[in-house]
């Protein structure tokens, strides 16, 4: 390995570890420092666009409990009616959505579901926006306190976080 190459190698190590020493300082992991964006991109025939979290929440806020997976704590998250959502973003006539993750995970949500039950599209943790470590920026949260038919692995494999885009 040639010197230039070596220096280049150390400088590289060395700003990665002075991030990750003044991030630990303040106490934060690094999903902590990196809040959720701001946008979820929307296809529909062949148009695309970006919806913003802040269009998202001008629709009535309501307040659902719920855990995106068994091991989480119930919590108190804020956001809109997916039948709402539908109507707001034109996918009234639609007979579901196509959800997707930033990881890739992706699950199909009929037109029943939103039909017959207070789905939640949350937004917020509480007051706060969800950031990445909270599965954010925007979540789906099936109301399975209120409904416990809800508490199967078809709904569970429904609650996408992480969301990223959707198309009908």
């Amino acid at each position: 390995m040639s010197i230039a190459r070596m220096f280049a190698a150390l400088l590289g190590a060395a700003v990665f570890l002075a991030g990750s020493l003044s991030a630990q300082a303040a106490g934060l992991a690094p999903s902590d420092r990196v809040t959720a964006a701001g946008t979820i991109l929307l296809r529909h025939g062949g148009v695309t666009r970006d919806l913003s979290l802040d269009e998202i929440e001008r629709l009535p806020m309501v307040e659902i409990r719920g855990r995106a997976s068994p091991d989480e704590p119930l919590i108190e998250f804020r956001g809109v009616l997916l039948s709402e959502f539908v109507r707001m973003i034109g996918a009234s006539e639609a007979e579901g959505l196509v959800v997707r993750a930033s990881d890739g995970y992706s699950a199909d949500i009929p037109r029943g579901d939103w039909e017959r039950w207070p789905i939640v599209v949350a937004t917020r943790a509480g007051q706060e926006r969800l950031t990445l470590r909270q599965r954010g920026p925007a979540r789906i949260i099936y109301p399975v306190d209120q409904y416990p038919e809800l508490e199967t692995r078809t709904y569970a494999d429904r609650s996408v976080w992480l969301i990223v885009e959707i198309e009908w």
